[in-house]
């Protein structure tokens, strides 16, 4: 990182970090959602979080958990 933009982060207040990381995890979140529903055009939102979900935590989380909470969320289209 370049000294000028280690100053400027440091001289950031926490919670100004803070926001900025939330802003560009949730663009992340959102350009895969976009890409998710050009694949997958007729799917409902809860379809597109539920394999997002999927390709997120499958290698975090154990399998029966991960297995449960993507149920859950497919159960909202009913």
């Amino acid at each position: 990182m370049a000294a000028r933009h280690r100053e400027w982060w440091l001289g950031l207040s926490e919670g100004e970090r803070l926001q900025i990381m939330l802003d560009l995890a949730n663009a992340g979140i959102e350009a895969r959602m976009g890409m998710l529903r050009q694949e997958h055009p007729d799917a409902s939102e809860a379809e597109l979080t539920a394999i997002w979900t999927e390709e997120r935590y499958r290698d975090s989380l154990p399998a029966d958990f991960l297995a449960r909470a993507v149920a859950a969320i497919r159960a909202r289209d009913r």
